[in-house]
């Protein structure tokens, strides 16, 4: 015969309850850290990554369109209250205002972003994220990953309409 199946009384109901969220909060406080730890790793290495496709896009298109020539130019730190990394592109004639790409980062914290100044308002921004899998990747304000050519496209559609070649 079969024993009868009891309900369980209140007091085990309740510790397996607090043993499980114990257990989630460790694995979220764990993920939490990961995750900083991968963003502070990944997101300047994306952002090199970024400079290196749109330094060489750039040399394509001038070297395509002479007349039309922009730059990238190089990775360059900024102090001050707000620290970050920046790089502008800009016409080789310098007959308009650059681009400046910038990248935020406060290692152990966030928010690990690019912000864009571009003479467009808001100023586009795209938060560093992580996936499950590790791999750290940049987004738009609306959660829609972008690869690098994505982003490097994105950003050098905004400069060409905005500078108006």
């Amino acid at each position: 015969m079969e024993a009868e199946e009891r309900p369980m009384d209140w007091a085990t109901r309740e510790a397996e309850k607090e043993q499980r969220e114990a257990q989630e909060a460790e694995e979220a406080r764990e993920k939490s850290e990961r995750d900083k730890h991968l963003k502070d790793e990944g997101g300047i290495m994306l952002f090199g990554k970024l400079h290196a496709w749109m330094e060489g896009q750039a040399k394509s298109y001038s070297g395509k369109i002479p007349e039309q020539a922009f730059e990238v130019g190089t990775i360059k730190p900024w102090g001050g209250p707000d620290p970050y990394d920046f790089f502008e592109v800009s016409k080789t004639n310098r007959d308009r205002p650059p681009m400046k790409v910038s990248y935020h980062s406060t290692p152990g914290s966030g928010p690990h972003r690019i912000t864009v100044d571009c003479g467009v308002l808001p100023k586009p921004e795209y938060p560093l994220s992580v996936r499950d899998d590790g791999n750290v990747f940049f987004e738009t304000r609306k959660g829609q990953s972008r690869t690098i050519e994505e982003l490097g496209s994105e950003l050098l559609e905004s400069f060409k309409a905005v500078r108006r070649f």
